[in-house]
């Protein structure tokens, strides 16, 4: 078999579609002629074997590089948004409307004494607890303690909604006068989430109203800031 012939069939044999008859007559050819076996042997190279210049490595690990960035930051955007999603749906970002939110005041005074704590403080130095009328362990009084009147105020909130979230907070000024916050947020209720027969009521107080003292309550649409302490007058005074 001439040289030209097996070189053609070359292709096909290393790809085994030749003939068992034409196998057997290249096969004998390439034992007699290193030529041809030469070629055979680059042609059924496998391509592990064959190396590539880095001039043609270095695009494809830049396009590996992006791939990999892109897949990442897909990950990681569709976990920011779940996370968005969820943060706005069940945990709240934007206040409940003025119109949405309803609330009743109550105002009394009430009685409070500090305690010496049987717990110590790093130093060693008393820790004393605060009792109130308002909490559960104010009776029985302890002999020799001292009994101060406080201011109370309390708030009923109740939202146009299923349920609702809830943030505070105060300032305290120079004179020793506090400032509070209220965000209420109209949200979906959890699952595991047991506030009760009503979730969408929030009740919030404080015992130190005194003159000067405000909440200011955050709605959507605006702002309301109450002076709690003419509130506190107009209340018990009806």
């Amino acid at each position: 078999m001439k040289c030209n012939i097996v070189k053609d069939l070359l292709p096909l044999y290393c790809d085994k579609l030749t003939s068992q008859d034409s196998n057997e007559e290249i096969e004998k050819h390439l034992s007699e002629c290193a030529e041809c076996k030469s070629v055979y042997e680059s042609m059924n190279q496998k391509e592990d074997d064959i190396k590539l210049s880095d001039k043609d490595v270095k695009p494809l690990k830049k396009a590996k590089k992006r791939i990999t960035f892109k897949a990442f930051a897909t990950v990681f955007g569709t976990l920011a948004v779940l996370a968005a999603v969820f943060v706005f749906v069940f945990v709240g970002v934007i206040p409940i409307s003025s119109d949405k939110l309803h609330y009743t005041v109550t105002a009394k005074e009430v009685k409070s004494y500090y305690v010496e704590s049987e717990e110590r403080d790093k130093d060693g130095s008393y820790i004393y607890e605060y009792r109130s009328e308002f909490g559960d362990d104010f009776y029985p009084i302890p002999d020799g303690v001292k009994v101060k009147t406080e201011h109370r105020i309390d708030f009923e909130f109740e939202g146009a909604c299923s349920c609702t979230n809830e943030r505070t907070d105060y300032f305290v000024n120079d004179e020793g006068v506090n400032d509070y916050h209220i965000w209420i947020y109209p949200v979906i209720k959890l699952p595991f989430d047991d506030r009760g027969e009503y979730p969408n009521q929030y009740s919030w107080g404080t015992n130190d109203v005194k003159e000067g003292s405000t909440l200011t309550i955050h709605y959507r649409d605006k702002t309301e800031t109450i002076d709690l302490w003419e509130l506190y007058q107009k209340i018990v005074k009806e």
